[in-house]
């Protein structure tokens, strides 16, 4: 298995390349598809499928020249309405690489369609856990990205709070934290210099995972966003 993080400085954006067996997926790739192709062609892989943890504010995806290059389908998370051709999955839901698994974890709060993909190894171990903008090194996703008429900031930083604290708080503490973005982004402003993890590194650093309760972490959700 090869897990191999595809960081761009001037975005402080992370994708990531994942092979298996000779076959490959693509998590959150940027819009210059240069470096995925070299990879690629490099290990010789068959490229299997993009995955997309959200919809991307702050970057151009390549996952549209990706797909139509290889052939391959786009995949969200539950409630992604996309205008092109993409497949949804549902939260729990299973995709096979090669000889690892990858769950898909329905982690609403930074926008409704937001997942986590957690990955198993060979042994069917928990590895490794792709958070996008979730939960990052040090920070978390901002929860006012997504407020319109129907939800407010409360609304998303409870399901935030739902998403950190019943669902990856509750996953193995070894597992390695591997976030879309890294320090100089403008989707949280607490970030660490690295960019990646463990999720118990994170449990004993990340403020944002110290509440006790959802009121307190609702009530200072102000801290969570910065201004663009």
């Amino acid at each position: 298995m090869i897990i191999k993080q595809i960081y761009t400085n001037c975005l402080s954006q992370a994708s990531y390349y994942i092979e298996s067996k000779g076959e490959s997926i693509i998590i959150d790739p940027i819009r210059d598809i240069e470096g995925y192709d070299e990879l690629i062609n490099k290990n010789n892989s068959e490229l299997k499928f993009i995955l997309e943890t959200h919809f991307h504010a702050d970057f151009i995806s390549g996952h549209i020249e990706l797909s139509n290059k290889y052939n391959v389908p786009i995949i969200f998370g539950p409630h992604a309405d996309t205008n092109f051709n993409s497949i949804n999955k549902e939260d729990g839901e299973i995709i096979k690489l090669g000889d690892i698994q990858i769950k898909v974890i329905h982690t609403p709060g930074h926008t409704l369609e937001s997942v986590c993909y957690l990955l198993f190894d060979e042994k069917n171990n928990q590895k490794a856990l792709f958070t996008g903008d979730t939960l990052f090194i040090g920070d978390i996703g901002r929860p006012d990205l997504a407020v319109d008429n129907n939800l407010s900031v409360n609304d998303l930083a409870s399901m935030l709070y739902d998403s950190l604290y019943d669902k990856i708080m509750k996953l193995d503490e070894e597992i390695i934290i591997y976030p879309a973005h890294g320090p100089g982004t403008q989707c949280g402003k607490n970030l660490s210099e690295e960019t990646f993890s463990t999720l118990k590194e994170q449990k004993l650093s990340n403020y944002a995972l110290m509440f006790k309760n959802k009121t307190d972490f609702v009530s200072v959700s102000q801290k969570f966003t910065s201004s663009t």
